[in-house]
Formats: C-alpha cells, sequence, structure tokens
C-alpha cells in the first residue's frame, strides 16, 4: 500500500496494519525490526526448503536433510539472472523466470561505465584501447572509449586544473559515459580523476542510468610515471613551470573502493588488459571468450 511514511517505523507498521486490517488483511509481511510493546502481534515464519521427493514445499524440520533444497537468497537469484543463467524449476516456475530474466536481462545485455584512474603515464589510455580494440574485434558490445586528452579537447576545453575544473571534468565525462550506457553501450573512461568525490559521482550517475560501474585502478608508482614523462609535464612541474600537476603539487586519491587495481610496473601492458578483459568475462559483462587484440 503506497501510504506516506512519516519517519517512525512502529508508528508506521501500526498505521499500515491498521489500514490493511479494514480490507480484511490478517497477516503482513515486514522486513523491518520485531515490534513489541502492544500492536501488532509478530510471527516468525519456520522456514520453507524443496522437498525433492515429491517437489512439494514444505516446513524445513519436516524434510530429511538427503531431500531437502533451500530458498535461493535474493542475491544468488540476482547473480544467475545478471549472469544469463537460468532459474532452477524446483525454485521458479519457468513462467515467473522469464519475467525476471526480462526485467533483469543478462549484464552483457546491460550498460556498464568502466573508469580508468591513475597518474599521468600511469599506462590507463594505452590500457583502455587495449581493451577498446580487444571488445570491438569481438563484435560483442557497442564500445564508447572517452580518452583524458581527447575529451579535455573537444568536451571541455578552456577548464582548467583547478579542483572545481577537474571536478567538473570528471562530472562532465561520468554525464556521457551514463548516457552511453543507458542504452546498452559499454563506455570506457580514462581521465586522471584524482578526488574521491568525483569518481563516486561518476559511479552513482551511471547507477542511476540502470547500468553497471566498474573502477580500475591503475596503480603505477610516481616514481616510474616520472620516468615516462611522455608529455614532459612532470618536468616542467619540477622546474616549476606548471603548477596543479597531480602527484607533484597536487593530490591524488588513491581509490579505496577499486574494483581492480593494476600496476603497469610490473605487467605488460598486454598481461594489464588481460586483467581488465577477464575481470569483465568474470563478472558478467561480456562474453567468456575475449583475448586481447
Amino acid at each position: 500500500m503506497p501510504l506516506a511514511r512519516r519517519g517512525d517505523e512502529i508508528r508506521d507498521a501500526l498505521l499500515r496494519a491498521r489500514v490493511a486490517a479494514a480490507y480484511g488483511v490478517t497477516h503482513l509481511l515486514s522486513t523491518g525490526d520485531m515490534l513489541s510493546g502492544g500492536g501488532p502481534r509478530v510471527l516468525v515464519p519456520r522456514e520453507l526448503a524443496y522437498d525433492n521427493r515429491d517437489g512439494q514445499w514444505r516446513w524445513r524440520d519436516d524434510i530429511p536433510p538427503r531431500n531437502r533444497r533451500l530458498a535461493l537468497r535474493p542475491d544468488e537469484i540476482e547473480d544467475l539472472l545478471d549472469r544469463g543463467f537460468p532459474l532452477p524449476e524446483w525454485h521458479t516456475p519457468p513462467a515467473v523466470a522469464k519475467e525476471l530474466s526480462r526485467a533483469r536481462p543478462p549484464r552483457r545485455h546491460r550498460g556498464v561505465v568502466v573508469l580508468f584512474t591513475g597518474l599521468s603515464g600511469s599506462g590507463k589510455s594505452t590500457v583502455a584501447r587495449g581493451v577498446a580494440d580487444a571488445l570491438r574485434e569481438s563484435g560483442d558490445r557497442t564500445i564508447t572509449l572517452l580518452d583524458g586528452d581527447v575529451v579535455r579537447r573537444e568536451l571541455t576545453k578552456g577548464l582548467g586544473f583547478s579542483k572545481e575544473d577537474r571536478d567538473i571534468n570528471v562530472r562532465r565525462i561520468g554525464w556521457v559515459a551514463a548516457e552511453v550506457a543507458r542504452h546498452r553501450g559499454m563506455a570506457l573512461c580514462c581521465p586522471i580523476a584524482p578526488y574521491a568525490k568525483a569518481r563516486a559521482t561518476a559511479r552513482a550517475m551511471a547507477l542511476e542510468a540502470g547500468a553497471g560501474f566498474i573502477l580500475v585502478y591503475v596503480s603505477t608508482p610516481l616514481e616510474v610515471c616520472e620516468q615516462r614523462d611522455r608529455k614532459g609535464l612532470y618536468a616542467k612541474a619540477r622546474a616549476g613551470q606548471i603548477t596543479g600537476m597531480t602527484g607533484i603539487d597536487d593530490p591524488y586519491e588513491v581509490p579505496t573502493d577499486a574494483d581492480l587495481v593494476l600496476d603497469t610496473s610490473e605487467m605488460s601492458i598486454e598481461e594489464a588488459v588481460q586483467g581488465v578483459l577477464q575481470h569483465l568475462m568474470e563478472t558478467g559483462w561480456v562474453e567468456p571468450r575475449l583475448q586481447p587484440a
């Protein structure tokens, strides 16, 4: 019943029970705290289990252990649906399973945002391009690569490198990526994204769009990134010619919520690409048969 909540769980439950009783309801399901001190009487139901002797559901304690199958937990059902596996008929009637699959299609048929974050020179863009090439070659998904440098030039031109401008840059990338994923595409993004709050905003945008979100932290150490310094930015920052360089005079907030961590100083680019592809396969976002291009 769509009753307005009043912030008091016990009073809400009492009101819901009173209205339900007026419609002839005798019992209500509740997932909240047990009520005490009067009002509705709380009943804790006995646990049901599936009896494989005759295909019936009975009280768990009434079934011999060898014939007992417990109900799947909600997270187990979601995992089966996400991976595109059929729900067992002993648990879910085929007609119901079909509707559940329609409401929650497999992950490989849903959109996802993969955000690569790390210092300049860590290998983010190179790894992301390798992943994009492998996915495009397979032809299983529509891929959009949002490279940090290209986005700076085409989408966020005019923004500087202050904290506010960096946050705006990541938010814009996150919005575009979420729109790609909303339409069942896969967006690979590789900005530096040094601040945790901006990364969290990008994650929230993807989830709000009904898509998945994977954070890949390319953890290559600063000293290795400085040695590479393909753009010469670290040398300029050390010489005082530029300011706001992440890792030198501007902080990088190391992710604590990364789904995958890669250090390209300890592995080849091909191994890093394969690590991302393996994660995508294991979590059901792509078909389990990809290799780096």
